[in-house]
């Protein structure tokens, strides 16, 4: 609700907005931690006999739309999303389509910005532990 506020939205329909949205970022971040992957090609050093090591290096995450939902995908929930705080009219599809364009454009952003710690244990020449976020 404080970015809506943020953003100088006012009046009787700014607090469904606000919901809508947290539900449809909600909705949108839970398909994108089901969906994203860790692009292959981290660097590591592995012993050869054992296959024990770590990573060395970062490793980047796979964008929508292959590790993520696009605007295509988060449109019906964006509509109905807005359709279920109430809000009614005749832009409300392109309100959802400019709302899941947003969402689609925000996590390819994090992706670009964000890789995965090195430090992950690989045993067996394979990753044995989950990785972080940078």
């Amino acid at each position: 609700m404080s970015a809506v506020r943020n953003a100088g939205l006012e009046g009787d329909d700014a607090p469904a907005l606000g919901e809508a949205m947290a539900d449809l970022f909600g909705q949108a971040l839970a398909l994108f931690a089901a969906q994203t992957q860790v692009l292959p090609g981290i660097p590591a050093v592995v012993d050869p006999i054992s296959g024990a090591g770590s990573t060395v290096g970062p490793g980047r995450l796979l964008p929508p739309p292959g590790g993520g939902p696009t605007a295509a995908t988060l449109e019906p929930l964006a509509l109905a999303a807005l359709r279920g705080t109430g809000l009614a009219g005749d832009d409300l599809p392109e309100l959802a389509q400019a709302l899941a364009d947003c969402v689609e454009t925000g996590l390819s952003l994090l992706c670009a910005s964000v890789s995965v710690a090195p430090g992950i244990a690989v045993a067996g020449f394979l990753t044995a532990a989950p990785g972080r976020l940078v």
